[in-house]
């Protein structure tokens, strides 16, 4: 695998820059990289391991053997963030029929925009990296959305680690165009186009373009290996140039509204600038278009540390005593002698190595030669399990975790109580997660609400179960006050509904015979399952069934009323004998 070393900006051709905008964009980019740097061997190291990579050496690792602590400590965290958390939107002023209509077009969305996918690849990046950055975009009348890689994004270091909106500048860099695409695109002025003509013609543009090609041959690697499919790469075929890409968000002051504004710089190689607009103008917001969470925030570090940071180390000390110890194994196996080269008369025999092979010597073999003592390293392994565990203490990602018990005997009870301590220590990952999902929700509604004018049909399941489509208008899901977006995981709800049942079944203790109070804990009920509406359905009629049908008397009952029958007609049998 290859992994992109990003050079430092001064190896570039900044010198020729004479703009005031560019030398303070370039400025800022400089510095968002060099707080970003001292993080990329640590996310190239994360990666290589996290991918059963390994780097050989001439010392300690000689032999290319990874243990996969990385990776099965990683996916047993990510079994423990959950799927997407519920979004679910209430209109301010109580439109219960926008509600409905923008909660349709969320689903229509999160489907059709695969949501789910980006979800995936983001929170991986989050395990490896301890960051992740998802991009907002409005293009060709549909909402966009893409996950990022860190090594792409530059932010300024004063930046709140809880609040991305409080950077200065934001820089998306490493965005990879052909010359044809640039050229035939309307979005660029014409001065950018004529300058970019004629940069490439130099030889400075010439040599760029040779490390565009090299930067993105390795970007596509590092994307590959992280299984992302693309058909963006079928774009670039052989021979065509390829121009290097930065949007470059900063603050700008507006002299005609007295204020700092948010403007979008769209430039080529730091020095061809292609677009210069307010942020407003091109998307219809003034809010960064990304939405960024971190696993483990810092105050001041926007670059947090990330779990793969934990087990870096302990993953490299356990490849290279398992290289050792396979070395060791090998070098016993081939059962090498010393012997004496003093000894006057005695020539070693050249041999081909073998099992139960025999070599020859004079007199006693003893006094001449003597095997070759390689310690076997019994110890390796249990200092291996050593520390392991010590990354499964700091991770909380335990072998019980992991679907493996630790001891042969162990109570149900036990299992629970460290099940339960190791999701108390997670939390924190399902917390920022969630959070995450509710901004970019609002984002979302923010950027359809700033730039869709389109009528849509969205489609609607129906109580049984059937499809129902219906053409709505901007104007029928586009709220005056606003939504507020509520977030919540479905490991959450189910244990809210459950808790919930539990307090129901306590409330029936003291109302036994309430059958309101039974009916609604039947339907609670009913709701934690899967149910299709047609099944629920069905289930409710023959409950309603059984409880209209007619009592039939129980065995004691029915003794009874013949007892009563029998006494009735010996009173009458007695009275008709009187008469």
């Amino acid at each position: 695998m290859s992994v992109l070393i990003y050079k430092t900006m001064e190896n570039e051709t900044t010198e020729e820059v004479t703009d005031e905008l560019m030398v303070k964009l370039n400025k800022e980019k400089q510095i968002g990289f060099d707080f970003q740097a001292r993080r990329h061997q640590d996310w190239n190291d994360n990666y290589e391991l996290h991918r059963n990579k390994v780097r050989i050496n001439r010392l300690t690792q000689r032999q290319a053997a990874n243990i996969p602590l990385m990776k099965e400590t990683l996916k047993t965290l990510l079994s423990k963030i959950d799927e997407p958390p519920s979004i679910t939107f209430k209109d301010k002023g109580g439109d219960r029929l926008k509600e409905l209509i923008i909660q349709a077009r969320w689903d229509q969305d999160y489907d059709e925009r695969n949501f789910e996918g980006v979800d995936m690849q983001d929170k991986k990046t989050v395990m490896i990296t301890g960051r992740g950055f998802k991009k907002l975009n409005f293009l060709d009348d549909e909402f966009g959305i893409d996950a990022l890689e860190n090594f792409d994004v530059v932010i300024d270091p004063l930046v709140n680690p809880l609040d991305i909106e409080t950077a200065r500048f934001l820089v998306h860099q490493n965005i990879f165009r052909s010359l044809r695409d640039i050229l035939a695109s309307p979005d660029y002025t014409a001065e950018g186009k004529q300058k970019l003509k004629t940069y490439l013609s130099t030889k400075e543009g010439i040599i760029q373009s040779q490390e565009n090609q090299e930067a993105l041959k390795a970007k596509q690697e590092r994307l590959v290996a992280m299984g992302v499919e693309s058909d963006e790469f079928d774009r670039f075929t052989a021979g065509d140039v390829l121009c290097n890409l930065s949007e470059h968000y900063t603050m700008l002051w507006d002299k005609a509204k007295g204020k700092f504004v948010r403007y979008v710089v769209i430039y080529i190689d730091n020095q061809i600038k292609l677009l210069k607009a307010p942020l407003t103008e091109l998307l219809g917001v003034e809010f960064l278009p990304f939405v960024s969470w971190g696993e483990d925030i810092e105050t001041a570090d926007f670059w947090s540390d990330g779990p793969a940071d934990l087990v870096r180390t302990p993953n490299k000390i356990l490849n290279v005593w398992f290289s050792q110890m396979i070395e060791n194994r090998t070098l016993k196996n081939f059962q090498m002698h010393w012997y004496d080269a003093t000894k006057r008369g005695f020539q070693p025999q050249p041999h081909t190595p073998g099992p139960g092979r025999m070599l020859p010597a004079p007199g006693n073999p003893k006094d001449t030669i003597m095997p070759v003592n390689i310690s076997g390293l019994e110890d390796t392994l249990t200092m291996i399990d050593f520390l392991i565990k010590v990354v499964e203490r700091g991770t909380s990602a335990t072998a019980i975790e992991k679907g493996v018990s630790e001891k042969k005997d162990i109570t149900l009870g036990e299992v629970e109580v460290l099940v339960g301590k190791a999701m108390e220590r997670t939390m924190s990952l399902a917390k920022f997660y969630r959070r995450s999902w509710k901004e970019l929700a609002d984002k979302w509604y923010k950027i359809l609400e700033a730039n869709d004018g389109k009528v849509r049909t969205l489609y609607k399941a129906t109580a049984k179960g059937k499809l129902m489509s219906k053409k709505v208008k901007p104007s029928q899901w586009i709220s005056k006050e606003g939504y507020q977006v509520e977030a919540r995981s479905t490991s959450d709800q189910e244990a809210e509904k459950i808790s919930g049942l539990k307090k129901l079944m306590a409330v029936k203790q003291q109302f036994p015979n309430n059958p309101a109070l039974q009916s609604i804990i039947q339907r609670r009920t009913l709701e934690i399952i899967d149910l299709t509406p047609d099944e629920l359905r069905e289930v409710e009629e023959a409950e309603k069934k059984m409880q209209e049908a007619p009592q039939v008397p129980q065995q004691g009952e029915n003794a009874g009323l013949m007892q009563g029958i029998q006494q009735g007609m010996n009173e009458l049998a007695s009275l008709e004998g009187s008469i």
